[in-house]
């Protein structure tokens, strides 16, 4: 095969490989990302210092695990079944009043449910005061359906896709169609930006984003207190409600992301260890405020590098590493040795790891491992064809 074809081909195939990574790099699930493999990256990070230290300054988490209050609920019939147990709505209503009243948060997550057919004597007021507050966005689901039309505008979706084989928590969907998750719902009001769908592609300010996310956790734990015996969270009744004055409540979400959930039964599995779902809610807010979402020009670069080199060493049949200066004019037995076993897949491999630890990114290297091993059994078929 002559160079100038082999060029051309090449080029062709960085063009698909680009195209095709950035549609998986959107997807869910099933992208291919060795969750072992990250947990240790992480805990490398952390022990060389190259992991930011997460403290959590801006943010104020509070638990509503222990809030409870049993309901009559009745079937589609209107037969009673007996009661179940939902989120204390009077004691939300008193600390929404009490953050209302202090004016000092910047963003409330309430990641309460509040399905039809669950109700209570406190609805109406608390629906009237959620419609009313600003910068406030309460969960929804795609398959259910809220209490109240007044929910509807103040709602954003925030949920995982899992499957039977894929239960762990991979990647955080920012758009699904047209409705917001709860991060992005806060990032358009916040910012005034928003994550906008063409056909397959997605952009936000502008520029190609990704509508899906790996996120990043730290190794250590999300529990009550620290290791420093420093809050990480407040129970919303025996603490707050109970125990802060309203001067107390203004000073402790002064400037801060207000985060209200279940903190001890909405757990979820990541490659980091159980996290709150909350908790991840924060990180994937975070993620779009730092602009994590936005696909680097200088990405697209390196990975075009890499694609067309592997693709030019396959296609010429010389590995890719071979073509590297210091090896490829280096004597060294041992090193020729070790070159011998690697390949194509060592090379997505180490940028993968480079990546992660140097650049925070994450990108599933599925569709250029499957592409560059069917095109390395086309030209060995090839070859013995011949």
């Amino acid at each position: 095969m002559s160079l100038k074809r082999v060029v051309i081909i090449s080029v062709v195939n960085v063009i698909l490989l680009l195209f095709l990574s950035y549609i998986m790099n959107n997807q869910p699930l099933f992208t291919g990302e060795d969750l072992n493999q990250y947990a240790w990256m992480e805990l490398l990070k952390e022990k060389l210092g190259l992991s930011g230290q997460q403290d959590y300054e801006d943010a104020l988490f509070v638990n509503v695990a222990y809030d409870k209050q049993l309901i009559e609920y009745q079937d589609d019939y209107g037969m009673p079944l007996g009661n179940v147990d939902i989120t204390d709505r009077d004691k939300l209503l008193q600390i929404l009043t009490m953050l209302e009243t202090s004016r000092q948060y910047k963003f409330i997550f309430l990641d309460v449910i509040f399905e039809k057919d669950y109700i209570t004597p406190i609805d109406s007021a608390l629906f009237s005061k959620i419609e009313k507050m600003k910068n406030i966005v309460i969960v929804d689901h795609s398959d259910t359906e809220l209490s109240d039309l007044r929910l509807n505008d103040k709602s954003a979706i925030n949920e995982y896709a899992s499957t039977i084989v894929a239960t762990n928590f991979t990647r955080y969907k920012f758009l699904f169609d047209q409705q917001a998750s709860m991060p992005l719902y806060a990032y358009r009001i916040l910012t005034g930006k928003d994550i906008l769908k063409y056909g397959p592609f997605y952009t936000s300010d502008g520029k190609l984003c990704q509508n899906s996310l790996f996120l990043r956790f730290p190794t250590k734990g999300f529990s009550e207190y620290d290791n420093n015996n420093e809050r990480m969270y407040y129970n919303l009744g025996s603490d707050l409600l109970e125990n802060y004055s309203l001067q107390d409540l203004a000073l402790l979400s002064k400037d801060k992301f207000v985060f209200i959930g279940d903190m001890v039964e909405d757990v979820h599995d990541t490659y980091a260890g159980l996290k709150p779902g909350i908790l991840i809610t924060y990180q994937a807010l975070q993620a779009l405020l730092k602009n994590e979402h936005i696909v680097p020009i200088g990405l697209i670069v390196i990975l075009s590098i890499i694609y067309f080199m592997i693709s030019f060493s396959l296609l010429r049949r010389k590995s890719v590493i071979e073509r590297i200066p210091i090896i490829k004019h280096s004597h060294s037995k041992i090193i020729n040795f070790i070159v011998s076993f690697l390949g194509y897949a060592s090379v997505l491999f180490a940028v993968v790891v480079v990546l992660n630890l140097f650049f925070d990114k994450t990108i599933s290297i599925l569709i250029p491992s499957l592409f560059f091993a069917t095109l390395n059994l086309i030209i060995n078929y090839k070859r013995t064809e011949i």
